[in-house]
């Protein structure tokens, strides 16, 4: 039986103000024999979960024993997403399907959990490379070089905090995505997509991958009121006489509040 090998790969960065580490995971769940979703408390299937390639603009749905058949052709790293009401949104990025079924156990929802965004979000100028990280996985055309999104958080308790998470993204083309073998554009190189929380920047993500998580600067936080995560597109470092973004799709965007 072969299991799919998880790669967790921690990069540190120094940033101004609030900055933070990010842990991008380039995550396959261990698979068995079948494709099944599962509650991962209970390890009972779950029936009318919504599975999603989107750059394939690829929808099933699973069985009433939590499995599903892919039938679409994956040969590059792809995100796949998945969806239920009740449930926390996941994704996790492909790169082949057929030999390895998948096997996935996702989490029901707390009344803490907000879900900012479950759309997969193009930004960039829609002018990459063939060899830019998962450019032939790209679904969409960009929105802009910025997202921006609202939402309103309760004022916390003590000893409770905010960790964001994104569930994937692609098409980063910095340094490290090149050493690591994601972008294979050996000319040019960008900077990393910034991530903003009420205006001030709180991160960098450096690499393409899965399970993106971000501690939110407590004092950063507006309780009861609305807050705005925002997020900004890299930009080509490279000998250019114009502003030149970097290209990247990502999906889901999840603020857990933990103990």
């Amino acid at each position: 039986m072969r299991k799919i090998t998880v790669i967790i790969i921690l990069m540190l960065t120094c940033l101004p103000c609030f900055a933070d580490t990010i842990t991008g995971e380039i995550k396959k769940e261990e698979q068995k024999n079948v494709n099944k979703i599962y509650d991962a408390q209970t390890n009972i299937p779950i029936e009318g979960v919504i599975i999603k390639i989107p750059s394939k603009d690829y929808k099933t749905v699973t069985k009433k024993d939590g499995t599903f058949k892919l039938q679409t052709k994956i040969d590059s790293p792809t995100i796949m997403s998945v969806e239920k009401s009740g449930y926390k949104p996941y994704s996790l990025t492909l790169n082949t399907i057929g030999k390895n079924p998948i096997q996935v156990g996702i989490e029901k929802t707390t009344p803490q959990d907000i879900i900012v965004d479950t759309d997969m979000i193009h930004l960039g100028d829609n002018s990459f490379s063939s060899r830019s990280a998962n450019a032939f996985e790209f679904s969409l055309s960009s929105m802009g070089a910025f997202y921006t999104k609202e939402f309103k958080l309760k004022a916390l308790k003590a000893g409770e905090k905010v960790v964001l998470k994104i569930g994937s993204i692609i098409g980063i083309d910095t340094i490290q995505a090149q050493r690591l073998n994601q972008s294979r554009v050996l000319t040019a190189y960008a900077s990393a997509p910034e991530i903003f929380f009420n205006g001030n920047k709180i991160a960098e993500i450096k690499i393409n991958g899965d399970n993106q998580k971000i501690d939110i600067p407590t004092m950063l936080i507006k309780p009861n009121a609305l807050n705005t995560i925002t997020v900004k597109a890299g930009r080509n470092l490279y000998k250019t006489s114009s502003i030149d973004f970097d290209d990247i799709e990502f999906t889901n965007i999840l603020l857990e509040i933990i103990n």
